[in-house]
């Protein structure tokens, strides 16, 4: 009887902590010249001066929810802030911009600032969208006395498979960045 009690209790601890939602920290993949937008025609030379993360707390990305209660928080230890410039600096390169490292050599400055990263993952939307993502980043563009701020949103939702472990999300982020940095390339070369 000892021996059954002891198995009963084994299996349920397995079933328990097998279908656990495991939360890991989502990675971002590189950006791999994935821009095929827009291209400038006169290749006009341009600096990055400067991507930062201006989020309250650049390790959250998100949540899980499960019957309208957040059950997990959603973290990366990305520098997002890093990414974002190489992946600005390869697809400008892509979209035929020349990329000077000194602001004195050009006269169109950008700055990037990353406001919002936010995931979002439904665990009890089975057959239902049930995975969202919104990026916003504000984009300033300084040509000689003019600037322009733009604010780049990029928001989208899918379904995915019932997910037990936070790095399912990982391949949305990745889809969610790179639309975002296409959308700014995009724009600049208009």
């Amino acid at each position: 009887m000892m021996k059954q009690g002891y198995l009963l209790a084994l299996v349920t601890m397995m079933v328990m902590t097998g279908c656990a939602y495991k939360n890991e920290a989502i990675e971002l993949s590189s950006y791999k010249g994935q821009y095929v937008g827009r291209t400038t025609q006169d290749k006009t030379p341009i600096a990055l001066i400067s991507v930062t993360d201006v989020r309250p707390n650049p390790m959250y990305v998100g949540y899980v929810v499960s019957d309208n209660v957040a059950t997990a928080k959603l973290y990366s230890y990305v520098n997002f802030a890093d990414r974002y410039k190489e992946a600005l600096n390869r697809a400008l390169q892509a979209a035929r911009f020349t990329m000077v490292q000194k602001p004195s050599d050009t006269t169109t400055l950008l700055t990037v600032a990353i406001k919002e990263i936010h995931l979002t993952y439904n665990d009890t939307k089975k057959l239902d969208e049930n995975l969202h993502g919104k990026v916003v980043v504000e984009v300033t563009v300084k040509k000689g006395e003019k600037s322009l701020i733009r604010t780049f949103t990029q928001e989208q939702g899918k379904w995915i498979k019932p997910s037990y472990t936070s790095k399912d999300i990982e391949p949305f982020l990745d889809t969610l960045f790179v639309d975002n940095i296409n959308q700014i390339v995009t724009k600049l070369a208009e």
